[in-house]
């Protein structure tokens, strides 16, 4: 399907309204505002006024008339409504991504004219009224701060000339002390005064625009909202379900559950020093703040409501306060001392979500824990309708076994024997890594609940998950060097600076090392073989099965060459005009054979390392991949992900534009794309009627995703037929959300 409409060119990326107690602080100026200097925020008054008066009384709609629609069942102007009232609710549209709203800055406000004014379109009217009243109010509280500033300076210089005069009469008195004690040895020393070493004045304050090289900044590019600071929706709104047909609408009436989405929602933070207003922008798309979605679908009644919330407040708060003390660099690079005794509830866990999460002594009808994580061993609970976190914690205070400083960001649920498998990391003194393997019970009377299976020594590696069959896990270490101190800070950004932890360096792709496969056996609880291959990296492992009869263990994964892709996703890349293409990918399938027999071998000479092979399922990168639940550790067929259209795989500017059902046992595919569109990892939702007996029962179901739509500046939660992969429904949201990570699907609703 096609997209033909074209809507207003998305411009620089946003700057994050300051959200605290006080109020909305002025932004720094940004593209089509003329530039303001360092120290004061000159604001040419009546002129603003002015033209803020015309646009008010010349208008009275907020945004420019919707072109033709995308989809005959498609509507631009869908009321939202608040779901606790049923009234109305009015989203303004952003005239730049995520600040357009009626509390907006000066700084938006006058961009929004100016934006009005070169594309003759026009403007939110609440957003430029609001921008008048907040500079008449800036006007005087800036005239009274002045009159304040001129006289606190006077007092502290008539203050600071008093002191230092004491001081110079002091020192005197003393020098003439000690040269009279001791005159006689000065005869031959010459010395000179030492003088101040005054610092340069500092340069311009620095904003997002700043941190991208201007000249090849393309103000237009479709999905730079995707990665701009999203918007926090705590009460629930309802959205209306488009649904293609009334035969769609009763084929899949079934469809009743929840949709969590997890990701980074938060790029760029305002702060202020003295009486400028900077901005600290993270370095790399994981990096982000998290903002938790929750879409509470009712197909057979055609609903969707919808509710998000940013969930690392405290984070954010403790960010801007050490970058207001000046404690680090406009970067993520000084975010690792803060603790996690500080976050309290509020960590960043910002990669995947995990409903029913395993939290100890419990039984099947307590209350389902949802859990945040991310690559570091920290996780937050949040309630599971509100989205309110709750509090944060390690795994080892679930286990004290369970120690480490970085965690698998994917557990893996063996769905036969109801626990969760998941790994934790320590760094030695020799910069090996350990990785200790457990396993929690999802019904647990023990305490502490669960209990390790096994640890294995190896490489430090950037593994995002691993491998789970009914009698084995496979943990894959990518060649990285063992000096990477900044890269376990990017895993681990919450590791406390005065730790005594040994690592030091980098982390380093090693493009001739070696990539090992570690095969733990689940029932005797240890490490029984090493595979040996060539350099590859894997963010996602799509699933593994074992054939006993073979005694083989297959894996399918998205295989890269290195870890290029990772350096891809840096925010300075992803916002810049002519961004190179990423990285090819396929998804290969690596057998692991004769695994009783190699375990024999490793037993005698732990040297000698067996070779697994691989063939290629698709010559096309299927990313964020994800197959039917009920296929877990079993043979599968059908993987659904995200990739680039054959087109544009080796054009600048590209980001996955498909969603693909791979067919990997026939090799074929099925795609979903629409123009200007960019979709989020797809959730595949199996029906409740799903039948191995049936021909194409794995592939029955509901594909979800949360798809970008660029040139209208917003999303829409995109709902798939598995099979045909055709559309079956959309809702429309009235803004755009960022790209996510993760998502879950639960059946049970929470009330």
């Amino acid at each position: 399907m096609s997209a033909t409409t074209q809507g207003p060119p998305v411009i620089t990326p946003p700057t994050s309204p300051t959200r605290s107690k006080s109020g909305p602080e002025p932004t720094m100026n940004s593209a089509g505002i003329k530039r303001v200097s360092q120290e004061h925020h000159q604001i040419d008054q009546p002129a603003f006024e002015q033209a803020a008066a015309t646009f008010h009384s010349a208008h009275d709609v907020l945004s420019a008339p919707e072109g033709e629609d995308r989809a005959p069942y498609h509507h631009a102007d869908d009321e939202v409504v608040r779901a606790a009232t049923g009234e109305k609710v009015e989203f303004h549209p952003s005239v730049a991504p995520a600040t357009g709203t009626p509390s907006a800055p000066i700084a938006t406000a006058r961009e929004a004219l100016s934006f009005a004014d070169v594309h003759n379109i026009k403007p939110p009217v609440e957003v430029v009224a609001a921008g008048g009243d907040l500079a008449r109010a800036y006007a005087e509280e800036m005239e009274q701060e002045q009159e304040d500033e001129d006289r606190d300076r006077d007092q502290e210089r008539d203050q600071d000339q008093d002191q230092d005069q004491d001081e110079q009469d002091r020192d005197r008195d003393a020098a003439e002390k000690v040269k009279a004690r001791a005159e006689h040895l000065l005869h031959d020393v010459h010395y000179r005064v030492g003088q101040d070493i005054c610092e340069s004045e500092a340069g311009p304050a620095w904003n997002v625009s700043q941190r991208v090289d201007r000249s090849k900044y393309h103000p237009e590019i479709q999905y730079i909202s995707g990665f701009s600071n999203g918007n926090e929706t705590t009460d629930p709104i309802v959205l209306k379900l488009h649904v293609a047909s009334e035969d769609v609408q009763i084929q899949f009436q079934w469809l009743k559950g929840a949709l969590y989405r997890n990701g980074p929602g938060l790029f760029d933070i305002e702060y202020k020093q003295k009486r400028t207003v900077k901005i600290l922008s993270f370095e790399h798309w994981f990096d982000g703040l998290p903002l938790v979605h929750r879409f509470e679908i009712d197909f057979e009644n055609e609903k969707v409501e919808y509710r998000s919330r940013f969930t690392a407040r405290t984070l954010e708060d403790l960010t801007r306060m050490n970058a207001d003390k000046g404690n680090f660099s406009e970067t993520t690079g000084g975010v690792g001392g803060l603790g996690i005794s500080r976050m309290g509830a509020d960590p960043s866990a910002a990669c995947a979500i995990h409903p029913n999460f395993p939290l100890g002594r419990g039984n099947s009808t307590s209350q389902p824990h949802l859990v945040l994580s991310s690559q570091s061993s920290i996780l937050q609970e949040i309630d599971p309708v509100t989205l309110i976190p709750k509090h944060a914690f390690k795994y080892e205070n679930i286990n004290p076994a369970f120690k480490g400083t970085v965690a698998g960001t994917i557990p893996r649920r063996d769905p036969v024997k109801n626990v969760l498998v998941n790994f934790t990391m320590d760094v030695g003194i020799a910069g090996n890594a350990k990785y200790t393997f457990f396993e929690l019970p999802e019904v647990e009377s023990f305490n502490p609940p669960g209990y390790t299976i096994a640890s294995v020594t190896a490489s430090p590696t950037a593994a995002h998950s691993f491998a789970l069959t009914a009698n084995y896990i496979v943990l894959i270490v990518y060649p990285y060097t063992s000096t990477w101190r900044t890269g376990l800070k990017k895993l681990n950004p919450f590791r406390n600076e005065n730790s005594t932890s040994s690592v030091t360096e980098d982390l380093y792709f090693d493009p001739e090392g070696n990539t090992t496969f570690h095969v733990i056996d689940r029932n005797r609880r240890e490490e029984i073989a090493v595979f040996r291959t060539s350099p590859l990296f894997a963010l996602s492992i799509i699933n593994a099965s074992e054939n006993p009869a073979q005694q083989t263990v297959t894996i399918d994964l998205n295989a890269y060459d290195s870890d290029d892709i990772l350096r891809c996703w840096s925010l300075q890349n992803l916002r810049t005009a002519n961004m190179p293409p990423f990285p090819a990918a396929t998804v290969r399938r690596y057998v692991l054979e004769k695994i009783p027999e190699e375990s024999t071998v490793y037993k005698i000479d732990k040297k000698k390392l067996p070779m697994p092979y691989y063939t290629h399922r698709t010559d096309y990168t299927l990313e964020f991949p994800v197959i039917n639940p009920s296929k877990i550790m079993q043979q599968h067929r059908y993987a659904w992900g995200l990739s680039i259209s054959p087109a544009k795989r080796a054009s600048t500017n590209v980001l996955w534009d498909t969603i693909v059902k791979a067919d990997l046992d026939e090799k074929s595919k099925k795609e979903w794309s629409a123009d200007g569109c960019y979709p989020s990892e797809p959730v595949m939702v199996p029906s409740p009627w799903n039948n191995e007996q049936e021909t194409g029962g794995e592939d029955r179901g509901v594909v979800l995703s949360v798809v970008l739509d660029g040139p209208r500046n917003s999303s829409f939660l995109l709902m798939l037929d598995a099979d045909s992969m055709t559309e079956i429904a959309r809702a429309n949201l009235p803004f755009h959300i960022p790209f996510g990570v993760h998502g879950e699907w639960v059946n049970q609703l929470h009330a």
